[in-house]
């Protein structure tokens, strides 16, 4: 037992005098020193280290730097690029006594990074990114220079080699101040962890934090594999996995964004570039590419696929305008995950779509099936273009109800309400489902084709009908007009006019047509037409009137005149209707018409057709009492006799 002790004691004391030893042997101003001046020789900036470089020897050894900065580069204010608080370096103890500084880690304690873009366009950064830019295109060293590390030397000493393992970010902060557009951007506690660092090599990344803008606030959670180039001029994320969550003026409500795959970034080109996307927010889920250029106004270039595009969702959740908050800062998850909300929101009339005035897009996006105002495509493909608040849908194509549709768009959101313009041709589309999905009207059936050139202010249905104005065209053929019978409708007319039994309601409320015809005009809320013609074998229909859109009601007359063989209750054909006009009008709403037929043009017809049969009569009882001769003088003069008398 007490060589058991002697030897833990012996073993302890050893550790001890090694520990001694390493603090006499490496002399750590030396370091502090050498980092100094090798800085000002490599990069010809100023490195400040105002606190002590000093050992550590518990939870492991190493050096610990504290008050560390790089100072901003000539041309820019006064201030520093980067900042450390605390540099904790884990360091391997048998290569220092070779004079081989090997560090496990290097972990960086609140630090600050300020990126700066002047009004002409050069960063802070330029410099170190050209001398790295410099270095990679030297030419190799001899056998006995190779070294893939940095060397830390002076004039007297030796060189120091030096390698990294790791670096692991707490609690950082970085400016990126962009004097070109006046932007401040800023995020803070940001968290970074990358293994084994090295330039050329692709190593797991781990990052989070708190993004804050003019206009968003967001939490940030990423992962990935990371590679640098040696220039420093290009990086890859493969495998990115990003989460975020977000609110601010430009994002109403609280919103989700999930976005996987492949990043490059061109740092001279300030241009990023996704493949192999997967973008997810809330109910909206697209593939694809997207590139990103980070010019004055940013400009995105994709080509996108979705499944499913909910506009009336997308716009409902668009809507809220977001509640101002009482701090300045949206407050992380403690775990440091991305919170499900930020903040409540109250709801707004209008959508905001304010953020499309700093940005240009030009993009291809192919959807599956879109919902809108509860009509449904299918394969819609759409060109779109946006400058500064100007927006295009170029080129859109899509299928819906048995048809296709074919036509364009513009908005635009430099004004609010939003102004926009749509024209689109609908062919051989079915007419009737169309009309139940879009406005559950039941109404007409056929095949249709429709051409719509319209143009209004707002983006709420109740702006959108009281602003939009324009013109539209339609044709069916081989349909039919749901909820009146008119040929039913005149049989009971006639019926009750000539005091016949009045046939019963128990036909198809139907009227059938070959052709529909019809122009309309779309103003202060009401769509009216004064050329709608209706065409069937047994009927001729000429139409006018309007539609109110706001309170939906009717006011429609349809002059119809029989042209076909129509036969009363008894089978006898109503012979004296044919070729009269008789009109037909619809009143009531959209969802309960009245189907009415002006019963005094039945009446007339009826009394004109009694008065000529009293004529014929009386005619041919005077030919029958006073002869040929005088009968036909007399019957000469009785009809205006007869109409004097009121007959």
């Amino acid at each position: 037992m007490k060589k058991l002790l002697y030897g833990i004691g012996a073993l302890v004391v050893l550790i001890v005098l090694a520990l001694v030893i390493l603090t006499q042997v490496v002399d750590t101003e030396r370091v502090k020193r050498v980092l100094i001046e090798q800085t000002r020789e490599k990069t010809g900036r100023v490195l400040v280290i105002s606190g002590d470089l000093s050992w550590r020897f518990f939870p492991s050894i190493g050096l610990t730097v504290k008050e560390a900065a790089l100072l901003n580069p000539p041309g820019f204010a006064k201030g520093n690029t980067l900042s450390v608080g605390e540099i904790s370096l884990d360091v391997a103890l048998k290569p220092l006594f070779d004079n081989r500084l090997e560090i496990g880690e290097a972990i960086l304690g609140n630090a600050r990074l300020h990126l700066i873009t002047r009004a002409d366009g050069v960063t802070n950064i330029d410099d170190l990114r050209e001398l790295s830019a410099a270095a990679a295109t030297e030419e190799p060293a001899t056998e006995e220079e190779n070294s893939t590390q940095p060397e830390l030397s002076t004039e007297n000493d030796p060189p120091m080699i030096v390698s990294l393992a790791g670096v692991r970010v707490v609690d950082a902060e970085v400016v990126i101040q962009n004097d070109i557009n006046g932007k401040l951007t800023r995020l803070n506690r940001v968290n970074f962890t990358l293994d084994d660092f090295a330039l050329d090599n692709t190593v797991p990344l781990s990052l989070s934090g708190n993004l804050f803008t003019d206009d968003i606030q967001a939490n940030i959670k990423a992962t990935g594999q990371f590679w640098l180039a040696p220039e420093l001029d290009r990086l890859q994320l493969n495998e990115l996995d990003l989460l975020i969550g977000a609110t601010g003026r430009a994002i109403p409500g609280n919103k989700q964004l999930k976005l996987q795959g492949n990043l490059a970034y061109n740092l001279d080109k300030k241009r990023a570039d996704f493949s192999d996307m997967t973008l997810d927010v809330g109910e909206l889920a697209v593939t694809g590419e997207l590139s990103v250029g980070h010019q004055t106004i940013p400009k995105l270039t994709f080509n996108l696929h979705t499944e499913l595009l909910d506009i009336d969702a997308l716009q409902a959740d668009w809507r809220a305008t977001p509640a101002k908050s009482n701090s300045a800062e949206a407050k992380p998850a403690a775990n440091g995950a991305v919170p499900e909300t930020l903040s409540a929101a109250v709801p707004s009339a209008e959508p905001n779509l304010s953020m499309l005035q700093n940005v240009k897009v030009d993009g291809q996006l192919a959807v599956d099936k879109v919902l809108a105002s509860g009509i449904e495509l299918e394969q819609l493909d759409i060109h779109i273009l946006v400058d500064q608040g100007k927006v295009k849908l170029d080129s859109v194509q899509a299928q819906l109800y048995e048809g296709s549709m074919k036509g364009q768009g513009e908005l635009d959101v430099t004004q609010h309400p939003a102004l926009f313009r749509v024209q689109h041709t609908l062919t051989g589309v079915n007419i009737r489902e169309l009309l139940n999905a879009a406005a559950e009207l039941d109404y007409l059936e056929g095949r249709a084709d429709l051409a719509l050139n319209l143009a209004g202010t707002g983006l709420t249905a109740n702006t959108i009908k009281q602003s939009v104005k324009g013109t539209a065209g339609i044709k069916v053929a081989d349909g039919a007009l749901h909820g009146v019978n008119i040929a039913a409708l005149i049989r009971r007319a006639h019926a009750k006019v000539k005091g016949l039994p009045v046939p019963a309601e128990d036909e198809v409320e139907k009227t059938d047509f070959s052709a529909m015809t019809g122009d309309f005009n779309i103003a202060k809320g009401k769509v009216s037409t004064n050329n709608l013609h209706m065409a069937s074998p047994l009927l001729r229909i000429n139409g006018e009137g309007e539609t109110n859109l706001l309170d939906q009601s009717l006011d429609v007359l349809l002059n119809t005149a029989i042209v076909g063989s129509l036969k009363g209750q008894d089978g006898e054909e109503l012979s004296e209707l044919k070729n009269i006009i008789l009109p037909v009008r619809i009143s009531g709403t959209y969802q309960d018409p009245k189907y009415n037929l002006d019963l005094q043009q039945l009446f007339d017809v009826y009394l004109s057709e009694k008065a000529d049969k009293e004529i014929e009569r009386a005619k041919r009882k005077l030919n029958e009492k006073l002869g040929d001769k005088l009968g036909d003088k007399l019957g000469d003069k009785l009809p205006g006799l007869f109409d004097k008398l009121g007959l």
